[in-house]
């Protein structure tokens, strides 16, 4: 009788938490991840592009209404850090259920070419369905444009767009003449000065005991410092020589 109860429970176990995305033939991917923009880095027709390879069938909302629970809504978080592009894709069933999550990262600095690379890293551990779907009506069938497209229509029927603000908050960019970057405050004793084309900052100040004087962690890992000095922002900057040299950026 033990040994009956056992088995019913591991059979029950595998009923309840066997399923898994292979199971599914059919994907939802919305016009636009909560951490992201719409299609920012092109992540959404990635995404698609890559599932449709694989054999699964992307859909849109009119698949949603008419059969819920035989479609599996992805989803792609952003994990990323200062030094390391990172994301994760999950899918989810009709009653909000984790099916499978995957993580990718990746070391190349760019944020497109990063977020991409660690899009298609997670991807691979994604495997083609174990039943390929039956070619669904071409009205439920959606390419990732006319997905975003239909969702932004009904997104500015039910959302106007606010009015403009008449001010516009300003990033400052301070420049040493051959390197123009923009200062972002982090906090009230730390900022950063990054390169808006890459994911990893050229330098980190966090504050000391002294004013207007800052530890400086560089983009390459060394730490050095810096200060602050009639408006500029000043780097001694580590030289192969065991030297400094004083590197002046300027707010233009």
């Amino acid at each position: 009788m033990k040994r009956f109860f056992q088995f019913f429970m591991l059979s029950a176990a595998g009923i309840c938490f066997g399923q898994s995305i292979s199971d599914y033939g059919l994907i939802h991917i919305p016009s636009k991840f909560k951490d992201f923009k719409d299609n920012q880095y092109e992540l959404n027709d990635l995404l698609a592009s890559k599932l449709t390879e694989k054999k699964y069938i992307i859909v849109n909302n009119n698949s949603l209404e008419n059969d819920p629970c035989q479609v599996l809504n992805a989803e792609v978080k952003n994990t990323s850090n200062m030094l390391t592009n990172r994301l994760k894709i999950e899918f989810k069933d009709c009653k909000n259920v984790t099916i499978a999550t995957f993580e990718g990262k990746s070391m190349i600095k760019d944020f497109e070419e990063g977020m991409q690379d660690a899009l298609l890293k997670a991807l691979k551990n994604v495997g083609s369905p174990k039943e390929i779907p039956t070619q669904q009506p071409q009205k439920n069938i959606a390419t990732s444009a006319e997905i975003q497209a239909t969702e932004k229509e009904n997104s500015a029927k039910n959302n106007p767009a606010p009015l403009e603000s008449k001010t516009v908050a300003k990033a400052e960019i301070y420049s040493n003449g051959a390197l123009s970057l923009n200062k972002m405050v982090i906090s009230d004793h730390q900022f950063i000065l990054a390169n808006p084309n890459l994911s990893v900052p050229y330098a980190i100040f966090k504050a000391t005991s002294k004013k207007e004087v800052y530890q400086v962690q560089l983009d390459n890992g060394s730490t050095t410092l810096g200060y602050l000095e009639d408006g500029k922002i000043v780097i001694d900057m580590p030289t192969a020589d065991g030297n400094f040299k004083k590197e002046v950026f300027i707010r233009k």
